[in-house]
């Protein structure tokens, strides 16, 4: 079987392209959350690193904040092992105490549980997993009675960025609020990299239960066309580029907004590729292990493709050895598996 080598990356700044090939998946993503004349719900948006999600949600916030809704943003970090339980909730509600600290009260008065969560009242060191189970019911009721009472007057959205790095904690809790219906008008979207879920990531499985849930959607960001492309490499680039070298980036960027506006700044200076774009493609590349890169690194003088006999070759590995890289290339979605067969190259 042949292998693809894909690129790794981070997610564009929405604050740089303009929003180009997305004006149906936007439309999409405003009507699943309710922006639209019908009421909305909970949507789970995925894609690949640098495929636009954060371009995209800033321009739903937007859209929102313009309709009078309220929003709230919380973030997943990459804490390892050690993330703190339910971060992006806390980050949320602690913007707003900090925006507005006299409602914040008033939702603590209705809702004491929710001061495990605020960021100036909750203890960091303490483990969700200890609990008691009537402890964390009781967390979770009043969390979906705070959202509840912000969304009584005004239409309120919650963003849960990067669940992919999201503790088990955030896990349950955002399962709880997808199933949980509400009596005012709330949506809720949960963002989370494609690439970054290698075969025994626990989101999987979430993913799974949630978009069984009746309330849940799920809406997959798939790479530029190449006409959407070629419109974005116009809208970067203050000149035309010559043929064979937008073709180059087209080829390299493979529909990817943030590598196409990396490249085209390259191709401003020269064609190089950027030492930091460079280091952040190497990223996951470095954690796969020596026999992986070893493959990875054989894969890559093959081209954009290579048939299982010539990888062998080139990585000159044992049979086991060799099956094994491929293997954990593959689970990092750094090498891309082809052909008939269907089993890993």
């Amino acid at each position: 079987m042949a292998a693809s080598v894909m690129m790794a990356g981070v997610p564009l700044d929405p604050r740089t392209a303009p929003l180009i090939g997305r004006v149906d998946e936007l439309r999409t993503l405003c009507e699943l959350v309710g922006l639209g004349p019908t009421a909305g719900g909970a949507v789970v948006l995925g894609g690949d690193a640098g495929a636009g999600k954060s371009r995209l949600v800033a321009e739903l916030s937007e859209r929102a904040r313009l309709q009078g809704w309220r929003v709230l943003v919380g973030h997943c970090l990459d804490f390892g092992d050690s993330s703190p339980p339910y971060l992006p909730f806390s980050e949320a509600l602690g913007r707003l105490a900090a925006d507005s600290p006299d409602e914040a009260d008033s939702l603590l008065a209705a809702s004491p549980a929710i001061a495990r969560l605020l960021p100036a009242q909750r203890l960091l060191t303490e483990s969700d997993h200890v609990m008691e189970p009537t402890g964390r019911t009781a967390l979770y009721d009043a969390l979906h009675g705070a959202l509840t009472q912000l969304s009584a007057a005004t239409p309120l959205l919650l963003i849960v960025e990067d669940v992919h790095w999201a503790d088990q904690s955030t896990r349950d809790l955002l399962r709880f609020m997808f199933a949980r219906q509400f009596t005012s008008r709330t949506a809720i979207l949960a963002t989370y990299r494609t690439d970054d879920l290698h075969r025994s990531h626990p989101l999987r499985a979430a993913l799974a239960e949630w978009t069984r849930l009746p309330a849940v959607s799920r809406l997959q960001l798939a790479p530029l066309t190449d006409a959407e492309s070629r419109q974005l490499v116009r809208a970067l680039h203050g000149r035309a580029i010559p043929e064979p070298e937008l073709q180059r980036i087209l080829t390299r960027a493979e529909g990817n907004p943030f590598f196409l506006e990396e490249l085209v700044a390259a191709a401003t200076v020269g064609g190089a590729l950027p030492t930091d774009l460079a280091n952040l493609l190497l990223v996951r590349l470095e954690q796969i292990g020596d026999d992986g890169r070893l493959v990875v690194r054989a894969a890559s003088v093959a081209g954009r493709s290579v048939s299982h006999e010539l990888l062998a070759r080139g990585a000159e590995l044992d049979d086991a050895t060799l099956d094994a890289a491929v293997r954990v290339a593959v689970e990092a979605n750094i090498l891309v598996p082809l052909g008939g067969s269907g089993t890993p190259c």
